[in-house]
């Protein structure tokens, strides 16, 4: 289903935004692995903030809550290691976002995920014609449950999970995009309704295509080229090189790779081939293995 790991991403807040001086009063992240929900962090989170009426009215979180809940200081890093290098969604991701940089700011940290895919953006886009891209809406249309009430950060990050999940099943049945690569979801982001199928029809029309805007010719495949070189990602996982070739936005040199499931992939070539420091260990990240290595 998805190439590369999503982490969803919901909070709760005591407003609509952190310049006006919002917090956060809950978390929740779902990291999406495949087509599998694997992983989860939730926390109520005390900013020693009071929470007024309507907040409480609205999401059910109340003052004792969140007086009784682990500190921001706490909480944040905690949710910025859980997310780490994946990329990050959620419904109406720049709410969300602007919130973790906010709080991480506060803290002096760094988030370093992968990007941001806004689920609502590509509702839109996938789903185009409904009367409401609202999540309640969109899991209502779509028959996906809450487990949970809504406006709680885990039952609504649990929603958009799903919502994302079906939105890679519709490319798949719509386009026969059997893996989906994150990015990819990101440039569906920056589309117009009306130009994502022809652009997907386009995309799926060329034999390197599921990272959008390359061009390059590539290399025949092991199957009939036992020469073909492979490489071991530092994390673990066996990619096939394909060839070398240009984004054709910025002539910015990549790689493509194929995963063991088919896959393709692409990567700046001076990311792939760059030594990186594990623990105080230099490593490569894609390291060129034998044959009979792996």
């Amino acid at each position: 289903m998805f190439e590369k790991p999503i982490v969803m991403l919901d909070f709760e807040t005591s407003g609509m935004s952190p310049e006006q001086g919002g917090r956060v009063t809950e978390v929740a992240a779902i990291r999406i692995v495949g087509d599998q929900i694997v992983d989860r962090y939730v926390s109520l989170v005390n900013c020693n903030i009071r929470i007024s009426p309507f907040i409480t009215e609205l999401t059910g979180i109340t003052q004792a809550m969140v007086n009784r809940a682990p500190p921001a200081s706490e909480v944040i890093p905690e949710l910025v290691e859980f997310i780490g290098s994946d990329t990050l969604a959620a419904h109406n991701a720049s709410f969300d976002e602007k919130f973790l940089q906010a709080e991480s700011d506060r803290l002096g940290l760094w988030p370093s995920y992968d990007g941001v895919v806004c689920s609502v953006k590509l509702s839109r886009r996938v789903f185009p014609g409904l009367s409401s891209y609202s999540l309640g809406r969109l899991a209502s249309d779509l028959g996906i449950r809450f487990h949970g009430a809504a406006h709680r950060a885990e039952a609504d990050a649990e929603v958009s999970a799903h919502l994302l999940l079906r939105i890679a099943e519709k490319l798949h049945q719509d386009y026969g995009i059997h893996h989906v690569d994150p990015r990819l979801l990101q440039e569906i982001n920056k589309l117009t309704a009306a130009k994502v199928p022809a652009y997907l029809k386009k995309l799926m029309a060329k034999p390197v295509l599921k990272s959008p805007g390359m061009t390059g010719s590539a290399n025949p495949s092991s199957d009939t080229n036992p020469a073909v070189k492979r490489y071991r990602h530092y994390k673990g996982g066996i990619y096939e090189f394909i060839c070398e070739a240009t984004h054709e936005a910025d002539l910015t040199p990549v790689v493509v790779y194929r995963s063991q499931n088919g896959s393709v992939w692409t990567r700046n070539r001076d990311v792939f081939f760059e030594e990186i420091d594990l623990d105080g260990v230099k490593m490569p990240r894609f390291a060129l293995i034998d044959e009979g290595s792996y």
